[in-house]
């Protein structure tokens, strides 16, 4: 199935065919989860703050499905 990623701040720096204003078309197996894509994208669990899946925040054990919009965060901090 194809989904649509977007990686904000540093996440998309290392990750091949990814574009800062358009994201990326990405295919992963059916039943796939959202720590399933940061694995294949080679993406520490550690570096990500926030996930939404076509706008609703969600977990890292959110099942995609096709079409869905995902998008990764860095943690945010400041004072």
């Amino acid at each position: 199935m194809e989904i649509q990623v977007r990686l904000y701040g540093l996440l998309g720096r290392d990750v091949a065919g990814h574009d800062p204003l358009k994201g990326m078309k990405v295919e992963m197996p059916e039943g796939a989860t959202v720590k399933d894509l940061m694995t294949q994208l080679s993406i520490p669990r550690k570096k990500v703050g926030i996930v939404s899946v076509d706008g609703v925040l969600a977990k890292e054990t959110r099942i995609i499905q096709p079409g869905n919009f995902v998008r990764l965060y860095r943690p945010i901090a400041g004072g």
